[in-house]
C-alpha cells in the first residue's frame, strides 16, 4: 500500500513541477533569457532554484534517514526496513528528477559533474534494488540462507496442496520455474536469466489459473490459491538465483557508496560556488 501511495505522490509532484515550467523548459536557448518565464524557471529564479534547494534535500534526507534506520536499533519501532527502502526511493528519486528541473536540461562545467554523476548514482540505486528484492529476507530484513527459502517453498507447496486437494507432487512441476539453476559464473548470465523470469510471471500465474480450472477447484479458492502460488514461485526464483544475486549486491555496496559520495562531494561544491555568486534563493 505504501509503494502504490508513495508512486502516486511521486508522478503527482514530478508531473506537476513538469508542466510548470514545461513553457520555459521547451523555449531555444538563445531565447530563454528574454522569457517572461526566466525570473520563476531558470536555475536562479525563484521556482528553479527552489527546485534544485528542495530536490537536494530531498536526497539528503532520504540517505540519511535511510543509512540511520540501518544503523541505529531504536529506529525499528518507527516502521521496517522495508518501508524505510522505499522512502529512500521515493526521495532519491524524486530529488534528482527536481535536480533535473533545476538544471532546466541545460549542463555544462560543474553543473555537468554534478548532474552526471547524480544519474549514475540513481541509476546503480534502481539496479541495486531490483537485486537487493530478489534476496530473500525476514521481516527485519535480514538474508535468508538456501535452505530456509527450501523450507517456506514447501510449506507453501503444501498449503496449496491441503487447500486444493491435489497432490503435492503434482503441484511441484507446475509451479517451478522454466529456468535451470544459473551454471555460469558470470554474474550478467544470472541477470539476464531473472529478468526472463520476470517476464514468465504473468504466463506463470495463466498456467496455473488455466490447471485450476481444468482439475475443478472451486472458484472461490482461485484468488487465495494464485497468491500463494505467487509467491511460493518468487521464492523459487530467490533460490535459483540466491548466490549469484548476493555476490551482486556485495559488489553493487563497493560502487554505489564511493559514487554516492563523489556526487555529494561535487554537489557541496556547487552550492558554495552559487552561495559565493549570491544565489541563495530566498534566503
Amino acid at each position: 500500500m505504501l509503494s502504490f501511495v508513495l508512486v502516486v505522490l511521486w508522478i503527482a509532484v514530478a508531473g506537476s513541477a513538469l508542466v510548470a515550467g514545461l513553457g520555459y523548459y521547451l523555449l531555444p536557448l538563445d531565447q530563454r533569457a528574454y522569457s517572461d518565464l526566466a525570473p520563476i524557471f531558470s536555475p536562479t529564479g525563484i521556482v528553479g532554484h527552489g527546485f534544485g534547494i528542495v530536490g537536494t534535500a530531498f536526497i539528503l534526507v532520504g540517505v540519511v534517514g535511510y543509512m540511520a534506520r540501518k544503523r541505529f536499533a531504536f529506529l525499528s519501532r518507527l516502521g521496517g526496513l522495508k518501508h524505510w527502502l522505499q522512502v529512500h526511493i521515493f526521495l532519491c528519486t524524486l530529488g534528482p528528477f527536481l535536480v533535473l528541473l533545476h538544471t532546466t536540461f541545460k549542463f555544462g562545467g560543474l553543473v555537468s559533474i554534478a548532474f552526471w554523476s547524480m544519474a549514475i548514482v540513481v541509476a546503480s540505486g534502481i539496479f541495486g534494488r531490483y537485486v537487493y528484492v530478489r534476496i530473500p529476507k525476514t521481516i527485519n530484513g535480514r538474508f535468508l540462507d538456501l535452505d530456509a527459502v527450501r523450507a517456506r517453498i514447501g510449506q507453501l507447496t503444501d498449503a496449496i496442496a491441503v487447500r486444493t486437494s491435489l497432490p503435492a507432487t503434482e503441484l511441484e512441476g507446475l509451479l517451478a520455474p522454466a529456468g535451470d539453476v544459473p551454471r555460469s559464473s558470470s554474474l550478467a548470465t544470472a541477470l539476464g536469466q531473472a529478468v526472463r523470469e520476470d517476464f514468465r510471471q504473468r504466463r506463470h500465474l495463466r498456467r496455473v489459473r488455466k490447471y485450476l480450472r481444468t482439475r475443478k477447484v472451486p472458484r472461490d479458492l482461485h484468488a487465495p490459491v494464485l497468491e500463494l502460488a505467487r509467491e511460493q514461485r518468487r521464492l523459487r526464483q530467490q533460490a535459483l538465483f540466491l548466490r549469484p544475486f548476493q555476490r551482486m549486491f556485495r559488489y553493487w555496496h563497493v560502487v554505489h557508496l564511493p559514487l554516492a559520495l563523489v556526487m555529494f562531494l561535487v554537489l557541496c561544491v556547487h552550492v558554495t560556488v552559487a552561495i559565493l555568486f549570491g544565489y541563495t534563493w530566498i534566503f
